[in-house]
């Protein structure tokens, strides 16, 4: 489809001020698209750009958009639900909180919705969805029994998704997302093995290593999910769900070792147990994709590594 399909289209993105948010939303402006940000606190360099061109921005809690979901939604063509409160190291300590902090208050967002020609594109966790039992090459029809309540969570919107959809017609879109990294993740986050170990590599840091390394991932370049989740927002295939990523497994081992490679620097590893709530393999099959819309023609890993390496270093 052409670029310029965003560039008549009024779009909310709920979690704009987060990693994946802030490339989304540079990539929306570039195609001329109308945008209203919402997040908890946007960095304020980023928010300045993006207010010169032309974007709305709007700080909120999202546990509380029962309050002002009308306002945000009303005559949206889109909406990107990338906020969460919570990711998948921590969740399980409050189980509660997920669903007071995320399930519910998207509860109210499809309320909001309810009547408008908005589509909401969703994007789940290809990660922790699908749990530990299955072969490891994991496809959207597969049983999904997630370890985390952080995966629990994003399933449950899903169904929600289904069931609105069902009820009152409300189109949607999911996307079930490998393991992003690239510029603007948090090089001091919980998430993110390839930008965390990455920055300590570069820094001389030490990197903590849980269990031997053995823990298989599917990794993908931002820049690449930003060219996947606009490509399933915009279409009307018949499926609504899809699974996105490179489709190939690395072990964390690797991962340090192609850093290594491109650095040209010995990593410091401490190592620490291993968590309960690492599946030991994740890879996601993305055939439905390729048949829907081709072949996404995706950066390798040692290709975003490069590009993410001379972000950071610029950053420095």
């Amino acid at each position: 489809m052409a670029d310029n399909y965003y560039s008549d289209k009024k779009i909310l993105i709920l979690g704009a001020g987060g990693f994946i948010g802030t490339n989304l939303t540079d990539e929306l402006i570039s195609r001329g698209a109308s945008l209203t940000l919402f997040d908890a606190s946007f960095e304020k360099t980023r928010s300045k750009r993006w207010e010169e061109n032309g974007a709305k921005l709007v700080t909120g809690d999202f546990s509380k958009i029962a309050d002002f979901a009308d306002d945000l939604v009303k005559g949206q063509d889109l909406i990107f639900h990338l906020i969460s409160t919570t990711c998948p190291t921590n969740s399980n300590r409050n189980i509660a909180a997920e669903y007071t902090d995320n399930v519910l208050p998207t509860t109210r967002l499809l309320d909001a919705s309810i009547g408008s020609l908005s589509r909401v594109i969703f994007l789940s966790s290809g990660g922790t969805v699908y749990g530990k039992d299955h072969t490891g090459i994991c496809k959207e029809d597969d049983d999904a029994f997630p370890i985390s309540s952080y995966g629990i969570q994003k399933l449950t919107i899903e169904k929600l998704l289904y069931l609105y959809n069902y009820i009152h017609g409300i189109d949607y879109r999911i996307i079930r997302l490998a393991n992003p990294y690239g510029p603007y993740q948090r090089t001091n986050g919980v998430q993110g093995v390839v930008t965390n170990f990455l920055h300590r590599v570069l820094k001389d840091e030490p990197l903590t290593l849980a269990g031997d390394g053995s823990v298989v991932r599917d990794y993908i370049y931002i820049a690449d999910v930003v060219k996947g989740i606009l490509r399933i927002s915009q279409d009307d295939a018949s499926n609504k769900l899809y699974n996105f990523g490179s489709g190939q497994g690395t072990s964390v081992l690797e991962v340090i070792q192609t850093i290594e490679k491109i650095t040209g620097k010995k990593a410091i590893v401490n190592r620490v147990p291993a968590r309960l709530v690492d599946v030991p393999v994740n890879v996601l099959d993305i055939s439905r994709y390729k048949a829907d819309f081709g072949d996404p023609h995706l950066l390798s890993l040692e290709e975003g590594i490069q590009l993410t390496a001379q972000f950071l270093k610029s950053q420095m």
